[in-house]
């Protein structure tokens, strides 16, 4: 099965993303089993890491944190908003080195795209068990930082608003 609808173009610094190190970023307020978990996330194929229903919801929930504690720190208005096209990989570690939360809230979004259309495609793990709660199958408070992200009115980060 395919997925349908649109389609996330590649963020211009997702060569920088392997780079990405998690314990200096104290403002994004990680504790110590988020990192570890966005580090087994990235050393293991998503198909691993969303097989357990329980995992995938962490590990959005993760994403969506990563997303609200950078915006709240500035994210979306640094050097990274600025960048339209594709970087080499010098460019965008350079762009890493100068707003790193800008490249954390690219990473964040890129990796909530790969985990629906993953979770679209069809792993036994569904949409609703990763990103609604209860009964009444309510989403998730979380995804109001990329809600606020969205509704930026085309005044902000050109990539996070495609997301």
């Amino acid at each position: 099965m395919s997925t349908s609808g649109a389609k996330l173009s590649p963020s211009p610094v997702a060569l920088a993303f392997s780079q990405i190190q998690w314990d200096p970023l104290g403002s994004l307020r990680l504790t110590a089993q988020e990192t570890a978990l966005l580090r087994m996330a990235e050393s293991n194929p998503i198909e691993y890491t969303l097989a357990d229903s329980r995992d995938a919801s962490m590990y959005a929930r993760v994403l969506l944190k990563l997303l609200a504690e950078a915006a709240a720190a500035g994210a979306g208005t640094g050097q990274v908003s600025k960048i339209t096209d594709d970087c080499g990989e010098e460019k965008a570690l350079e762009a890493l080195d100068a707003d790193p939360l800008g490249v954390v809230t690219h990473y964040a979004i890129t990796k909530l795209y790969n985990i629906i259309t993953t979770l679209i495609e069809g792993t036994g793990v569904t949409v609703a068990s990763v990103f609604y709660v209860g009964k009444d199958g309510i989403l998730v408070d979380q995804w109001k930082a990329l809600l606020r992200i969205l509704n930026k009115g085309g005044k902000g980060d050109a990539f996070a608003q495609s997301g």
